[in-house]
């Protein structure tokens, strides 16, 4: 995994981890350590809600994939 920032609205992660190299296996990880609000966001999103997001400084769109209860941290699906 690669250490990445992402900034999702006003939220702005700098340990983030960026899983995978090709299109439709990368996965990020958002330790909710970082922002206990944006985790609190991302639960009351569907795993069908668009999130614009900007990873190391280009666009991106997120989707809820699960969360991980053992590392408390979000697992995002990159479109």
């Amino acid at each position: 995994m690669t250490k990445t920032s992402v900034r999702i609205g006003a939220f702005e992660i700098d340990d983030a981890e960026l899983q995978g190299e090709s299109q439709g296996e990368r996965k990020l990880h958002i330790p909710c350590s970082s922002d206990p609000d944006l985790c609190m966001q991302l639960d009351a999103w569907d795993a069908e809600t668009s999130i614009p997001a900007i990873l190391n400084g280009e666009h991106s769109v997120l989707y809820r994939e699960h969360y991980d209860e053992q590392s408390d941290t979000w697992i995002m699906r990159l479109a």
